[in-house]
């Protein structure tokens, strides 16, 4: 079954099976990121997200320990 981005529904993918797509509202889990190749892939995750006058969301879900602390010292304007 392909995935349309016309339409208005929650889609579950992979991020390689994201390329190319963005989307304004979207929830990346990370299971792992201590390789460089999975760091990288969190960043491409984190470029997905496009930009939109209604406003544009993005959630992360950490599985990883070694993440648990980042963004903890951001201050508020950059967490609302």
């Amino acid at each position: 079954m392909g995935l349309y981005m016309g339409r208005a529904e929650i889609k579950a993918t992979t991020l390689h099976s994201f390329k190319g797509w963005e989307s304004r509202m979207l929830v990346v889990y990370v299971s792992q990121a201590w390789t460089p190749e999975s760091k990288a892939l969190i960043y491409a995750a984190l470029t997905r997200v496009k930009r939109s006058p209604l406003g544009s969301w993005i959630t992360i879900v950490s599985a990883t320990p070694e993440l648990a602390d980042y963004g903890a010292t951001w201050p508020d304007y950059v967490c609302a």
